[in-house]
């Protein structure tokens, strides 16, 4: 070795050779925790280092050849190829090109490279220990599944379609799996060439057109050279809904509405519909009232026609309830008539009338007992869903309106199955799940003033106290700098002032929703961004927090932050399948584990909602933030495509929110992930889903990239783009909390 060492020095004194050595401890090189014997020494050019191509290629198992007449050294495994030109800066890896910082250097008939960019691009991990002057080269485990026993050929593990036979609801199937990396395997998805391979991973996504109304085959072939593997899927994509036939003459015994008893009031509507033999006449009656003549359709929520819908809008009279109390509970017949022929169904759903009004007057109670039935619905009426179940029964579906304010109060003015029906303004019905409130016994009605608005201000928060004489219902709507509350059931009481602005506060304004509305909205602008809203009630006044940006160090902006890291899924719930073994709640999880210490390494105060594979309750997720002061909460998974989408070509990242204040936040993490990642930046999404519901705090849920897709995948899979991607996210926060800066 310091025979090699003098050599080099005196090329180095005549000026060829641009090396710098430390002789004071020659460079280790360890594999795989092996020390490796050098015939070589490694070297370093401008804190650069390289080490010899061909020991470090066959250590990786690498096909090695030399090209004398172009000066190329290159790698193979399979039709995975990195080519060294010697004395270049550029070299090409799987087709690709790719920069460096100092050339590929030959000496003494060795070829010397670059170890990060070559290790990089197979995927092996490089630590550099400058004081021990040791460079560990880590060669990471295979995400190879294991060969099926019955495969005599190359492996093929196809993940989706799944072995079971399914029915699938688009005309084109996304088709995804994975052979051997790194190898020569070729693969067929009925008789074509998959659309896209990625060689180092040996994952492949392709799509297929599929035939509607019948058994269709997927064939997925694996060949290397003269031996095949073949998988097969089976599939269907049923029919649309089809007429029922006309004979016998029969009322289905499913699609039927109301599904769930209806307690209504008069001027309440209720819709009845059947399906049946088309062609028929059709009326119903309500208990032993009349009959009432319904209307056929062509198909749902289409013109009249043959088409077997039998649908009624009845109309509750003051003649139907009682002068107090509820109506005895009433069925609801649908018959048939054609020909000779009669049928007869009585619907799922019964009916109830009553006159006096409020029906129950409820609270919301405690919101750890809320969960799910949490969630403020408004019914839609535009159109009804009849093959499918819809909350009370009602036949229309409905949006989130909003989470439910533990100890707000309600007039219900009936019910629907499960589910209390309030109205708040004109006609527009919500929906207020049973098990969320409490009745309030001997409150016949609920009556609110608004007799003063107080503002204070501290270094964190704007706290708005709204001083009411009852509680009662609001809806709250927000931008980064701006909140608008909607008050229903309550009048401000002659001679209120609107407080002067104070502080933060540009701007306040207090107005009636409407000339003839018992609602008032109230509209604050700070001068400044906030980051969440949090509404209580104590006593009869809701007090609201606007939340200011933590204050940070523009050096280190996460010290001191405690930063809530939720990891998808997990346990029983695997997530979006992955091409091989792994699904989404492992991948997440390992992603978690990087974030977690690249946060805790800045100075973060990290949560993580689980950190094994247990199976951790959707709206317990959220539960940490109230006693740890949160400052940021991200829920950390990788995406599926939904059926019919064009797999192949919609991948990258996406950022979902919950509130419009939010909509900053997922901004600077699309652009800053996708950015980090060299992915595309697909979209922020404004999404009510639980994991987001709270407001008091800075809150996304990143989707990083698809699990099926093999661009996305060769990162979400493999360990050193788990940690890209944790870097990413880091970033992301960093430059969330910088925005405020």
């Amino acid at each position: 070795m310091k025979k090699i060492a003098l050599a080099i020095l005196i090329i180095s004194i005549s000026g060829f050779v641009f090396f710098v050595f430390y002789f004071e401890k020659e460079i280790e090189l360890v594999i795989n925790e092996r020390q490796i014997e050098l015939e070589a020494p490694v070297l370093i050019e401008e804190e650069v280092l390289l080490v010899p191509a061909k020991l470090f290629f066959e250590e990786f198992g690498v096909d090695t050849k030399w090209d004398s007449q172009n000066k190329v050294f290159s790698g193979m495994l399979g039709e995975f190829r990195i080519d060294l030109p010697v004395d270049s800066t550029e070299i090409t890896v799987d087709g690709e090109p790719v920069k460096l910082k100092v050339p590929v250097k030959r000496i003494d008939d060795i070829v010397y490279m670059p170890v990060r960019p070559t290790a990089d691009a197979l995927g092996v991990f490089v630590d550099w220990n400058e004081e021990a002057r040791e460079l560990v080269i880590s060669i990471p485990q295979t995400f190879d599944p294991e060969k099926e026993n019955d495969q005599e050929g190359p492996l093929l593990h196809v993940a989706y379609p799944p072995e079971a036979q399914i029915n699938y609801y688009a005309d084109s199937l996304f088709v995804f799996g994975t052979t051997r990396s790194y190898s020569r395997i070729d693969v067929l998805v009925n008789g074509k060439p998959v659309e896209m391979l990625n060689r180092r991973s040996g994952n492949f996504l392709t799509m297929v057109d599929i035939p509607r109304g019948e058994e269709f085959t997927i064939k997925v072939e694996a060949i290397e050279g003269v031996k095949t593997t073949t998988v097969e899927r089976a599939v269907i994509y049923p029919e649309g809904l089809q007429t029922m036939s006309g004979e016998p003459l029969e009322l289905h015994s499913s699609h039927l509405i109301p599904g769930q008893d209806q307690i209504l009031n008069p001027g309440d509507t209720l819709r009845i519909l059947a399906r049946g033999s088309p062609g028929a006449t059709a009326h119903y009656k309500i208990g032993i009232g009349s009959y009432i003549a319904m209307t056929e359709l062509e198909y749902p929520n289409g013109p009249p026609g043959r088409g077997g819908i039998y649908t009624a809008i009845y109309t509750v009279g003051e003649h139907d309830a009682p002068d107090s109390g509820l109506s005895d509970t009433m069925p609801i017949t649908v018959t048939l008539v054609k020909c000779e022929e009669q049928v007869s169904r009585e619907l799922p759903g019964k009916v109830v009338f009553f006159s006096d009004t409020p029906y129950k007057t409820v609270e919301v109670r405690e919101q750890h007992e809320l969960k799910y039935r949490g969630w403020f619905r408004i019914i839609r009426d535009d159109y009804y869903q009849l093959y499918a179940s819809t909350r009370g029964g009602t036949g229309y579906p409905d949006n989130v309106a909003g989470y439910l304010t533990e100890g707000t109060r309600f007039e219900a003015v009936g019910a629907s199955g499960d589910y209390y029906r309030v109205k708040l303004e004109g006609n527009e019905t919500y929906l207020l799940h049973k098990e969320a409130v409490r009745v309030l016994e001997g409150k016949d009605s609920l009556k609110a003033s608004l007799y003063d608005i107080k503002i204070t201000e501290t270094g964190e928060k704007v706290s708005l106290r709204l001083n009411a004489t009852e509680r009662f219902p609001f809806l709250i709507d927000s931008s980064t700098n701006k909140i608008e509350v909607k008050m229903y059931g309550i009048e401000k009481v002659e001679g209120l002032a609107k407080p002067e602005k104070y502080g933060s506060v540009k701007d306040l304004t207090l107005e009636p929703m409407s000339a003839e509305s018992d609602a008032l909205v109230l509209n604050v602008e700070l001068d400044e961004d906030f980051t969440g809203y949090n509404p209580v009630w104590v006593g009869t006044d809701l007090v609201l927090d606007l939340c200011k940006p933590p204050l940070i160090s523009r050096h280190n902006p996460l010290e001191g932050k405690t930063i809530v890291v939720d990891p998808g899924h997990g346990g029983e719930d695997p997530g979006a399948p992955g091409p091989g073994d792994l699904h989404e709640k492992d991948v997440v999880l390992q992603m978690s584990y990087y974030l977690r210490d690249l946060l805790t390494e800045e100075g973060a105060n990290v949560i993580m909602t689980r950190t094994e594979d247990t199976e951790v309750e959707l709206y317990d997720r959220p539960g940490a933030e109230h006693t740890n002061n949160t400052d940021f909460f991200i829920s950390v998974h990788a995406n599926a495509h939904a059926a019919g989408a064009d797999a192949v070509n919609l991948h990258g990242i996406m950022v979902l929110y919950n509130y419009d204040h939010n909509k900053k936040l997922a901004d600077i993490m699309l652009d800053t992930v996708a950015g980090e990642m060299g992915l595309p930046a697909m979209s922020t999404w404004r999404r009510n889903i639980a994991v987001t519901r709270h407001t008091q705090f800075p809150c996304v849920l990143v989707e990083a990239g698809y699990m099926m897709h093999p661009e996305d995948n060769w990162y979400i899979l493999h360990p050193r783009g788990q940690k890209e991607f944790a870097r990413a996210m880091k970033e992301g926060i960093k430059e969330y909390f910088l925005s405020f800066d």
